[in-house]
């Protein structure tokens, strides 16, 4: 053969491999029962490795982390095995053996005629997720050029703090019912304190979404509400002014001379539970509004004159608080953003959940609230993790130009702030009997990924970094269990455990900018 034909020849069977791993579907095509045929993807064809450590040495990094129910867990201390013992010898006994009593005999039965065995349709065998496994592997983050320029910025600020230069750091998680209550966010939080300092919860609401914080509690004294901009909006709120939160607490008018307050006792035996700076983000509806502070019922402070419209009000106390009551004197009421409670240096981590939210609000609420808070925030990191919601209900194209709407706004508002896009888990659907992942959801997933690689931002994709597709079984199968009997939230365990592995996913990249810097 000419070697033109040849060349023409290799040419046309690369040109088929391409086209077959652009539109082969990444499940794979079933075969039935157990059997599942697939094809090569893309980025493998380009032996681009997404997946893999390469040759950053992050051994000391993993073998530092621990995965268990509580986001503040240390590492485990190796323990030397102990030296085994030489069992003691038997020492014969005689025994005595009932006797063994006659059994009745069973009369026959007539002969039955022989059924055909019921034919049972086949499930997919599911194994179970292997925690030790998952937590020792990292799935890098995907970077463009200018996500990788802005993470690298954003690295130069945390080793700023250990020599003086920035006193904090500040990363700004977003996300979805995936995150509520300060899951997953606890925990990279803790891991990123204990490595760069600071203490603190972050933002939380005035009147809260949820109950139980591990680092604090609260009771309200007054006739407070609360409003959110996600999931069903309160039609008799006429403006849009949530915040950076999308959602904010009304402030009761002072009633009888009494103040309405909010009373905290934190737990400063955790690290989240150790505060020494407030922040209040408020909307007042008149001048001369007066906010007091009460650290454990001895030291008070009252801060009088605050404006009327958006006010940000400090309160600083050297030592740790174990409780402080906050008393409001609005006198035509007023609206709470958000309260922040920190350390006065380190880095701070908020965690701010919109249950059933797609993030897809930031463009259509009031974008001066939210542009003087993110001022005043001064996020070095921000974190957006969305997609599950949308899944059965969005078309991938429209979600996609959509969030990316929403990455603009941020990068408007947030200029030269590394943005990264976490992407939706797996999620099962009940199929004949076995739990199939989400038709649709690959293409959500796609449609973040694409939007954040179009704007320039970072993609972690929880969903392969989990296993792919019908991993989700594998979670909730997993011993001992890593996801919840709904087949698409995770418990305790389970939300750590992604939260380790994208905090391993996040020092990696720290580890390769040390590297390159130093010329390791």
């Amino acid at each position: 053969m000419k070697p033109f034909r040849i060349f023409i020849f290799l040419l046309s069977v690369l040109l088929l491999l391409v086209l077959l791993a652009l539109f082969f579907p990444r499940e794979g095509i079933s075969l039935g029962g157990d059997h599942r045929l697939s094809f090569v993807s893309l980025p493998e064809l380009n032996g681009r490795d997404t997946t893999g450590i390469s040759s950053v040495n992050v051994e000391k990094l993993l073998s530092a982390s621990t995965v268990t129910e509580d986001p503040e867990s240390e590492p485990e201390p190796k323990q030397e095995p102990e030296p085994k013992q030489e069992p003691e010898p038997k020492q014969a006994t005689e025994l005595k053996q009932a006797p063994v009593p006659k059994q009745a005999p069973v009369p026959k039965q007539a002969p039955q005629p022989e059924r055909e065995p019921k034919k049972e349709k086949s499930t997919p065998k599911v194994i179970p997720a292997n925690t030790d496994s998952l937590k020792l592997s990292v799935h890098r983050i995907q970077l463009t050029d200018e996500g990788a320029s802005l993470l690298q910025s954003w690295f130069r600020n945390l080793e700023g703090m250990s020599t003086g230069n920035n006193r904090n750091i500040r990363i700004l998680h977003f996300g979805d019912s995936q995150i509520e209550n300060d899951r997953m966010t606890a925990l990279i939080r803790y891991r990123m304190q204990r490595q760069f300092g600071g203490t603190g919860i972050g933002l939380v609401q005035a009147v809260p979404l949820y109950s139980g914080s591990l680092s604090y509690q609260q009771e309200e004294h007054g006739d407070w509400l609360r409003y959110t901009y996600f999931g069903r909006r309160d039609s008799s709120v006429a403006h849009k002014s949530y915040g950076i939160m999308g959602a904010f607490a009304s402030v009761p008018i002072p009633a009888n001379d009494r103040w309405p307050s909010l009373y905290y006792r934190f737990n400063t035996s955790r690290r989240g539970g150790q505060v020494q700076r407030i922040r209040l983000f408020l909307h007042s509806y008149v001048d001369s509004a007066t906010v007091a502070f009460c650290v454990e019922d001895r030291y008070c402070d009252t801060i009088s004159g605050i404006p009327d419209g958006f006010s940000v009000v400090n309160f600083f106390h050297v030592e740790d608080m174990n409780s402080v009551r906050i008393s409001f004197n609005l006198p035509e009421g007023g609206r709470i953003y958000g309260i922040s409670f920190e350390s006065e240096d380190g880095l701070l981590m908020d965690n701010i959940a919109m249950r059933g939210g797609s993030g897809l609000i930031f463009t259509s609420m009031n974008q001066e609230v939210q542009q003087e808070m993110l001022e005043n925030l001064s996020p070095g990191l921000i974190l957006l993790q969305y997609g599950g919601n949308v899944v059965p209900y969005m078309h991938p194209g429209y979600y996609r130009r959509a969030f990316k709407r929403q990455l603009q706004f941020f990068k408007e508002m947030c200029p030269g702030t590394p943005v990264i896009v976490i992407g939706p888990s797996d999620m099962s659907v009940r199929v004949d009997g076995h739990f199939d992942t989400y038709p649709g959801l690959e293409a959500i997933r796609d449609a973040l990924r694409d939007a954040a690689m179009e704007s320039g931002c970072g993609f972690w994709d929880l969903y392969e970094a989990m296993g792919g597709y019908n991993s989700m079984p594998s979670f909730v199968q997993a011993v001992p269990s890593l996801a919840s009997a709904d087949y698409i939230h995770f418990n305790n365990l389970g939300i750590n455990l992604v939260a380790e592995m994208f905090y391993n996913a996040l020092m990696v990249e720290f580890d390769d900018y040390e590297s390159n810097r130093s010329g390791r």
